[in-house]
This record gives C-alpha cells, structure tokens and sequence, in this order.
C-alpha cells in the first residue's frame, strides 16, 4: 500500500469517525453541562449516567481554554494572563467509573482565598477517559473494495468537558440583540436566523433565546425556534449565533420576536428582545 493510498484512507476514516462523534455521545449523559458556583453557593453536583452496554472509566483533570474571536476553543497558553478557577475548586473523585446503566455523581467546592478580586473565573472539567479501562464507545470497520486485504478498524473513546464558572462580587452582564439577519432555507435546511449579541460587563451571560412567531392578529404565538444553553463569556462581547427554524419559510406579514432570556444563576432576566414584521 502507497503512502498516498494510506492516507487518502485514513482520512476517509476521519471524516467518517467524526460524524459518528454525536451518536457516540449519547451512550453517556452529564447533568448540568455546566457549573456555577459564588461566594453564596459554594459547592455544586455533577450527574454522570451511562447508557450504554459497558463500563467507562474517567480521569478527571483542570484545562483553561477561552473562546477565540471566530467562537472556537483554544487552550490559554502558558503565561498568559487568565482569571482561572481551577486553584479555588476542589472536586471528588479523580477518577471515576460507571458501569452499564448506573450513575456516579463528581462533587465540586469553591474556596475562594480571603483576598480574591472581584471578577468572573472559568476553568474546564475535562473527563478524559481511560481506554485501557473502558468498553469502546462505538467501532469501525471498513475494508478497501479496490484492494484486498486492506481494512481499517477504529475504536472510539469519547472524552469531554465542561465549563465551571465562579464569579465574586460581580454583578450579571448587559446583553442586547444588536442585528437580525434572514438565512434562506436550502434543499436541506429550513430557514435560520443569525442573531448578534453583545455583551458588556465582567460576567458572563447564560440563557435560552427564543423566536416566535404570530401569523395575524387572531392566530396564536408559536415557538419556532430557539437555542438552549447559550454562552457569551467573558472573554468576548460580540457573539453571532445561528438558530435554525422550524418552517422552509417565514409568512409574509408575520409577527417574529426574538428573546434572550436568563437561566440557572440569571433566571428571570429578559436581557434584550426584538419584534419585527416580515415582509
């Protein structure tokens, strides 16, 4: 086998083992996704569930990543200056195991030292897993037809991680909606909005946005999409955010309201919404 050929092949492997990351997923559920804690509320509880046929073994660890201007994560390089949570929380155990379905819960403890600035700190919990020790998540096998005896097996193991926020003496953020864009529908995707954010304060927001929509008058208010769980952290103040519709299309005339609303720490906070007729 070529050089070449070997890695046009594993590069199919790839793609095709990365669209199998979201099923993989599902075989274990953390609640929440996330984790909050202040000077008021010093501990929190993660849910670990497994619903797969195996057992899964974990060793739990700190990262520090931000959110680049492009929205991705990057690792926060050595040096620079990053308000970090991971040396003010403690959380048990180190490495954990959960068999076929059962749950196992990892607890976590903030223990601010006496001269903290007030500010925002994030770190990620990562759940690195421990392949030796655990059953794999899903296996491909594939096999070259234009070349016998020539097969690729792949075993994936699925780690994860979840951001774990702890705030002192800061008050919530101020978010707005600042532009609505229109996203045609395609053969495959019905149309979306591209909602902008912006976010001023030392704290990160969390919460739901929704869209909405009245027809007419005399028609009731229908909830046509949304996007749950929605970050814009501290690192950045502008955030364009993709959510998918329910329908090919928008009824012309129609009443649409887009809301951000708080949740967890923030419920209760309408931070901004926008009403506006389609045309």
């Amino acid at each position: 086998m070529t050089f070449k050929f070997a890695l046009r092949f594993a590069l199919s492997c790839l793609v095709l083992a990365i669209a199998l990351v979201a099923p993989a997923w599902s075989d274990m559920l953390i609640s929440p996704t996330r984790a909050y804690m202040d000077s008021n509320n010093r501990s929190a509880t993660l849910i670990l569930r497994n619903t797969a046929d195996g057992a899964r073994t974990y060793r739990l660890f700190w990262e520090d990543k931000r959110v680049n201007a492009e929205g991705d994560y990057e690792m926060v390089q050595e040096g620079e200056r990053w308000p970090s949570a991971a040396k003010m929380i403690r959380f048990s155990p180190r490495q954990i195991t959960v068999g076929p379905g059962e749950n196992q819960t990892v607890r976590l403890n903030f223990r601010p030292p006496a001269d903290l600035e007030p500010g925002e700190y994030r770190s990620h919990l990562k759940l690195q897993v421990v392949a030796e020790e655990s059953e794999p998540a899903g296996v491909i096998e594939m096999d070259d037809p234009e070349r016998e005896g020539v097969g690729f097996r792949l075993f994936m193991q699925m780690s994860f991680s979840i951001p774990v926020v702890a705030r002192h003496q800061v008050s919530a953020p101020e978010v707005s909606i600042s532009e609505v864009s229109v996203v045609p529908a395609t053969e495959k995707h019905n149309t979306a909005l591209a909602i902008t954010l912006n976010r001023a304060g030392q704290a990160s927001s969390y919460g739901n946005l929704v869209v909405e929509m009245q027809k007419d008058a005399n028609s009731p208010v229908e909830l046509i999409g949304q996007r749950k769980e929605l970050y814009v952290f501290h690192e950045t103040d502008r955030k364009i955010v993709r959510v998918p519709l329910r329908d090919k299309a928008i009824p012309a005339g129609a009443w649409i309201r887009i809301a951000y609303n708080g949740a967890a720490e923030y419920e209760g906070i309408l931070w901004d919404e926008r009403v506006f007729q389609s045309k």
